[in-house]
């Protein structure tokens, strides 16, 4: 049998789930394999949509901490994943934050494995992703355009853990965005369940790297005024009010106002906000307008479901 590599328990103890998953996924994840297989159409889309954005979640958070992901997790109906434009790993200083990504990694590399038994044979293979800092690349075209960095400057996610929780903001922000988006169209209750608790997963990372902005912004405050500044560009790619940003702000109660956080990924009602796909699209391939790949997807992602939206 295959071993788990890692220094961290928890891990371990989700690597022994996962290399039996032949026998257990049906028990521990969807109930009862037969009856999440029976989903629509629109499911299928909406799943195979949703594994593009596990797919580079895994490959990002999996690259910084210097692991890799199970070739055999990214194939689809007999192609093999194409292979990322690759990163690389960070250098850590904090060894918190060192092992929490490599929990988020080990997370979204999870994911896959549920995600792809219940799409089945219809399950698709993993697009070409581009995870490098060049000048040209997606995370600084979009730091650019937030103003993290000078519009001529390259923006390297892996270069430090201030640059690597910029990048997590903006990445985790859309995969909550997602899940909370597209489970309205869901329509298997099996599927639906288990959707709904990635979605609880993604929220805690994203939580958890808002945190890490915020405590940090307290001493450094250019991490809540970048962070605030990715928030609003994300809501200019036709993000809505989805996106908000860490900084602390004045909360109506009764009697008054009250000074929040904004450590939680939430949109005024107190809920997680959520994007169409279309929508989720203009995040990742960082346009406002209808077009059918860019940004993190080169080439466009693969499914049924590949065009954003136009503002």
């Amino acid at each position: 049998m295959a071993r788990c590599q890692t220094e961290h328990p928890r891990v371990d103890r989700r690597c022994a789930l996962k290399l039996t998953v032949g026998t257990a996924v049906g028990a521990s994840f969807l109930g009862q394999i037969p009856s999440a297989r029976a989903q629509t159409t629109a499911d299928v889309a909406a799943l195979n949509f949703m594994l593009n954005i596990e797919y580079l979640l895994a490959q990002f958070t999996s690259v910084v901490v210097g692991e890799t992901v199970n070739p055999a997790r990214i194939t689809g109906g007999g192609i093999a994943g194409v292979p990322p434009i690759p990163g690389r790993k960070v250098t850590f200083t904090d060894t918190l934050l060192q092992t929490i990504v490599r929990e988020m990694a080990a997370d979204n590399r999870a994911h896959l494995v549920p995600m792809r038994v219940v799409t089945g044979a219809s399950a698709i293979h993993q697009p070409l992703i581009d995870l490098s800092a060049t000048a040209t690349a997606p995370f600084t075209v979009a730091m650019r355009r937030a103003g993290v960095v000078g519009a001529e400057a390259t923006f390297d996610p892996y270069a430090s853990e201030e640059n690597l929780l910029y990048a997590l903001f903006y990445l985790k922000s859309v995969s909550v965005a997602a899940y909370r988006g597209l489970a309205a169209g869901i329509t298997n209750q099996v599927v639906l369940q288990n959707f709904a608790g990635l979605l609880g997963t993604e929220s805690i990372h994203a939580a958890t790297i808002r945190s890490y902005l915020h405590t940090r912004g307290a001493t450094a405050a250019r991490l809540r005024t970048n962070a605030d500044a990715i928030a609003a560009f994300q809501r200019s790619l036709n993000g809505g009010t989805v996106f908000q940003g860490i900084s602390p702000s004045d909360l109506a109660v009764a009697g008054g106002t009250v000074r929040v956080a904004n450590g939680a990924p939430v949109q005024l009602t107190g809920d997680v906000g959520g994007r169409s796909a279309a929508q989720i699209l203009n995040q990742l391939y960082l346009t406002d307008a209808a077009v059918t790949s860019g940004g993190f997807f080169p080439n466009g992602v693969n499914g049924a479901i590949r065009a954003s939206a136009a503002a």
